[in-house]
């Protein structure tokens, strides 16, 4: 698969090379900035990880449906308390408990760009630069590195874990195939979906040999899958319950479903859409990775056709395919070059390495400033704008949110105050509304429903400056005076009980 192992030569007694570490610097210098700019790519990265870390130190948080049907492991949010309790006691007011947790995925992200390193290293240090710089500064790498999700979670393990497989065939080290079989363990016991797709290394690394493969190996995979057994045991949870409650939601009652189901063809649709015609460089690419590294391309591709068959589709489900994919084509990319340079008769020097990278970082460019990818930078802000506005009115002590059509929008972590939160909403919601008045001071809701809130609520703003008064989807509103009266069944919680969300 390559022309074997320490292609790379780091001279003697050199532990890093130091192109290696000038790209880990690099690859943070990227990392850093999104993890600031950007909220969270999807509202899991909240509700499900972010909200039971914070609830789990203030006793305070919002439980949708899926938490209270046991569908989500305990591991993410447990492995959230420690920056979200760092971020809440040195800023207990602001919002540093949800940016060190996108800091923290950030920074294990750099594993990602050892793993492209590695590979490429096996073939020469040209191919190694490249891998990890496509890891470094590819939008795909760096925008999903900082989230707080299972999707990212998965891949920020199970990318070192396969660079660990290839180590382990090459140098047939039992504590190198333990690493790779804890890694991918817990990259499959965080996004158990991608199993089927994960025997593929598996198979190619074990092969026949019990002894020195399996056994390590299987050791390994046992011990990510028990770190999930003793986080849900920690929280009174059965072991493994989850992913059938999990199942049974999702493919048997099809909860996914009310969130939008696709044609098989979805995913395809969506690279090309995203790629254009950056896909004629890249896709000789990948075919001359793929050439290097057949196990990886079989993985990539498998990611994808069993997405595939599944009706409800998300860009992020297929992110360690899509990621596999990319650091395949910053490798045969290298080949690509070398056969023009020779073609050319000329020899694939500095020049030509520079000119390929600049490339690349174009080509990343091109993708995160236009459509599909660019609509992702603006994400969560407008939710987020509301909140730190509704937190500043002087006095505040209750927010209902009224009529909102995303729901649940109210995050305790997001809001961090103690006040009551109230959702109204349904065909009495403006009764509703009026009767609570004493229950809440501030309120959210869309422009068009601004007018049947109570008249002693005025107009503070709303928060897509961009966008068409119409087209407002959280504005807030706000009266002078206390609080005088409990939430009562109108509590967010035991609202979303009852609408079952």
């Amino acid at each position: 698969m390559g022309e074997g192992a320490g292609s790379i030569g780091t001279g003697a007694g050199r532990r890093i090379d130091p192109a290696l570490g000038w790209l880990l610097v690099l690859a943070l210098a990227f990392r850093i900035p999104i993890s600031l700019f950007t909220v969270y790519h999807h509202a899991d990265e909240i509700w499900q990880y972010i909200e039971p870390a914070y609830g789990l130190i203030t006793g305070d948080w919002i439980r949708t449906w899926d938490i209270r049907l046991g569908i989500r492991s305990w591991l993410i949010p447990l492995v959230m308390v420690g920056p979200v309790w760092l971020g809440h006691a040195l800023d207990p007011v602001g919002e540093l408990h949800l940016v060190l947790p996108r800091m923290g995925m950030a920074l294990a992200s750099l594993g990602s760009v050892w793993a492209g390193w590695s590979l490429g290293g096996r073939i020469s240090r040209s191919h190694a630069i490249v891998a990890a710089f496509v890891a470094a500064t590819w939008v795909d790498f760096a925008y999903f590195a900082p989230r707080t999700s299972s999707d990212t979670f998965s891949v920020l393990a199970i990318l070192p874990g396969l660079a660990l497989l290839v180590k382990f065939r090459d140098s047939g080290r039992w504590g190198t195939a333990l690493a790779a079989g804890f890694l991918l363990g817990l990259g499959f016991i965080t996004r158990f979906p991608l199993g089927p797709a994960l025997a593929i290394p598996f198979l190619w690394a074990g092969r026949l040999d019990v002894r020195k493969a399996w056994v390590p190996l299987l050791a390994g995979a046992s011990a990510g899958v028990l770190c999930d057994v003793l986080a849900n045991l920690v929280m009174g949870q059965p072991p493994l319950l989850w992913i059938y409650n999990n199942v049974l939601a999702n493919v048997v009652a099809n909860r996914s479903h009310a969130y939008g189901v696709e044609t098989a063809d979805w995913y395809l649709r969506v690279l090309a859409w995203e790629w254009q015609y950056i896909a004629i460089a890249l896709l000789p690419a990948m075919w001359l990775g793929a050439r290097r590294y057949p196990m990886l391309a079989a993985t990539a591709l498998a990611v994808i056709a069993i997405h595939s068959a599944i009706g409800h589709k998300e860009y992020r489900f297929i992110l360690l395919g899509v990621l596999l994919l990319l650091l395949l084509a910053a490798i045969g990319s290298v080949d690509l070059a070398q056969r023009i340079a020779a073609w050319r008769g000329r020899s694939f020097g500095r020049g030509w390495l520079g000119a390929l990278l600049a490339m690349w970082l174009l080509g990343s460019v091109q993708v995160a400033a236009t459509e599909p990818f660019v609509i992702n930078w603006g994400v969560g802000k407008s939710p987020l704008r509301a909140m730190r506005t509704v937190r500043a009115q002087l006095g505040f002590c209750g927010l209902a949110t009224y009529r909102i059509h995303d729901v649940p929008f109210v995050s305790r972590a997001v809001l961090n105050r103690k006040a009551q939160t109230l959702l109204i909403d349904g065909p009495n919601a403006t009764a509703a509304a009026d009767i609570a008045q004493a229950r809440y001071n501030v309120a959210v809701a869309p422009a068009e429903h601004m007018g049947e809130l109570p008249s002693a609520y005025r107009f503070i703003g709303c928060m897509s400056p961009t966008k068409p008064l119409f087209e407002q989807q959280y504005c807030v509103m706000a009266r002078q005076g206390p609080c005088t009266e409990k939430a009562g069944k109108l509590d967010y919680n035991e609202a979303l009980i009852r609408m079952d969300k």
